[in-house]
């Protein structure tokens, strides 16, 4: 038997000592937790002897399982198995959210690099934060939850306008209004358009203290199935951004953002 199926026991036998306030559902998930950890789906003696359940008892609620779907007769072997009512309930539970997706990877990417680092999505002409993980350093930069700044002036914005397809880049120039966040922001259509192609070259933007001052940032574009869905970036201190910490972020941020987008893939 399984090693998983001899902890789950210790820990179903624990807690028979508890009171249960129902306890046929009690010993219903019971069943679906031990077919569910079974290497080889076991038999109606198997569960019988391992859960203590009264063999008319157990009897009825297997009956119960397998008349909603939840478990079936394994055709080889006679034992049980989780039946497609289980895959049911499984696709209507509510996924996770984005941020609750991304947020491990961005905290094993700022424990990494001991530097702050932030997931954005395009909103509009504008990108928003939806996950961060802070570095613990003193010299750090703070991003907040929900927290908007212009394309142009930040480097997750640089990697969306840089997904773009040329008619839609075209259109988002046509219309775009500078607006100086620090001395070093764009302000110059043309200068941006080099930066944009340098980035779909390269694969990654920076802001180079154009919407903080003293801060350095770089991003990468995170794509599910090809389509950009966000970017990831670190925010660096510029006094610690320096060609040896360039290569190592550009690499750390390559490998972040391909789990993201392994993440996604389902």
């Amino acid at each position: 038997m399984a090693y998983e199926v001899h902890v789950w026991k210790l820990v179903y036998h624990m807690k028979r000592n508890q009171a249960s306030a129902v306890k046929s559902l009690d010993r219903g998930l019971d069943i679906l937790q031990y077919v569910a950890a079974a290497e080889r789906a076991p038999s109606f003696s198997r569960l019988l002897a391992d859960l203590g359940i009264p063999r008319s008892s157990l009897f009825h609620l297997l009956n119960n399982l397998q008349a909603r779907g939840f478990v079936v007769r394994d055709a080889g072997s006679d034992g049980y198995r989780l039946g497609p009512g289980i895959a049911g309930l499984t696709k209507a539970a509510p996924r996770p959210s984005l941020r609750e997706r991304v947020l491990p990877f961005l905290q094993r990417l700022s424990g990494e690099l001991n530097e702050t680092c932030g997931f954005y999505v395009r909103a509009g002409d504008a990108v928003e934060v939806v996950g961060s993980a802070i570095s613990t350093q003193a010299l750090s930069y703070t991003m907040k939850i929900g927290a908007r700044a212009p394309l142009y002036a930040v480097s997750p914005g640089k990697a969306a306008l840089a997904a773009l397809d040329a008619e839609a880049f075209r259109r988002y120039l046509a219309g775009v209004v500078f607006v100086a966040a620090t001395p070093q922001t764009i302000r110059s259509k043309a200068r941006l358009r080099r930066e944009i192609e340098t980035v779909k070259a390269t694969g990654f933007a920076y802001s180079h203290d154009e919407f903080t001052q003293g801060i350095t940032g770089i991003a990468t574009a995170v794509r599910r199935h090809g389509v950009f869905i966000g970017a990831i970036n670190v925010a660096v201190p510029s006094v610690r951004f320096t060609p040896q910490r360039d290569a190592q972020f550009r690499e750390a941020l390559r490998v972040t953002a391909q789990g993201i987008a392994d993440e996604m893939a389902d």
